[in-house]
């Protein structure tokens, strides 16, 4: 934890994103092993993620949302079919069956946190406007909850 803020900290002084530095953080110490701390992390990480998944979403004016359900609709159609496309297509290059393929494409589908962080930024920086970011926000957790539900099916069907 103290890496990632370290990171983190050290991203944000020199201009760039702290989820640029969490991440390298994370990709530095991916190869170190300390098993006894396991499961004290499980707990620690699924507290940290609520805190920052309702951070983001405590963020989202969803007064301003007025309505803007064709652009979330299509937002979220974009969402999962580009991720389809562009995770069946190599997966099938690679030599998987159709469903194994389509299995892959509906387990890459979720936009969650990544998306959610550049939209607050866009936020952040006047680059986008309350009503877009929260049609965001809605895409993420859209793709974020149904994807089990159809990967599951997915699964099913690919055996």
């Amino acid at each position: 934890m103290v890496v990632a803020f370290g990171y983190a900290g050290i991203a944000s002084i020199i201009g760039m994103s702290s989820i640029v530095g969490a991440f390298l953080a994370g990709v530095t110490l991916e190869s170190v092993k300390i098993k006894s701390m396991r499961e004290g992390a499980v707990y620690l990480e699924l507290l940290f993620s609520a805190i920052f998944f309702v951070s983001l979403g405590v963020v989202a004016d969803f007064s301003k949302f007025d309505g803007a359900w064709g652009f979330a609709i299509a937002l979220i159609a974009v969402a999962v079919l580009s991720k389809l496309i562009g995770c069946i297509i190599p997966a099938k290059l690679a030599g998987h069956t159709w469903k194994e393929a389509t299995a892959v494409g509906f387990g890459m589908v979720p936009r969650g946190e990544v998306a959610m962080i550049v939209a607050l930024i866009g936020l952040s920086a006047g680059i986008i406007t309350q009503q877009i970011y929260a049609v965001i926000i809605i895409m993420a957790f859209a793709t974020t909850i149904v994807t089990p539900l159809v990967l599951g099916w997915s699964l099913q069907s690919a055996k």
